[in-house]
């Protein structure tokens, strides 16, 4: 079963997030076992969305560590709002949730 992630960023200089989002969604493009990468502008200025799809929770940790460097840019020009996580989570996904706000994890029935 895949893992479907749903995140909501506010963006702290809105030009730079916009082009380390462009980035990011540049090279999950290219990874095999990332099914769906794509952002979304919402409702509020400043805030976008992300929907990222992966075959499993291994391959979402993969991503995150084939952009380790381009995910320290993002996370210095923008602030996470919440995270909704469907399908099953491994240990590395288990322990980046710990400790954080806003964070739902939908398991399979």
């Amino acid at each position: 079963m895949s893992l479907l992630v749903q995140l909501e960023f506010r963006a702290k200089d809105e030009p730079e997030f916009l082009r380390v989002a462009r980035a990011l969604a540049a090279a999950a493009a290219t990874e095999r076992d990332t099914l769906r990468y794509q952002w979304f502008a919402t409702q509020r200025p400043g805030h976008y969305t992300i929907l990222e799809e992966y075959v499993d929770a291994d391959a979402a940790e993969a991503h995150n560590h084939r952009q380790a460097a381009l995910l320290r840019e993002f996370f210095g020009v923008a602030e996470l709002v919440s995270a909704a996580f469907y399908g099953e989570l491994n240990q590395y996904l288990r322990d980046w949730i710990t400790g954080r706000d806003g964070i739902a994890v939908n398991t399979p029935l």
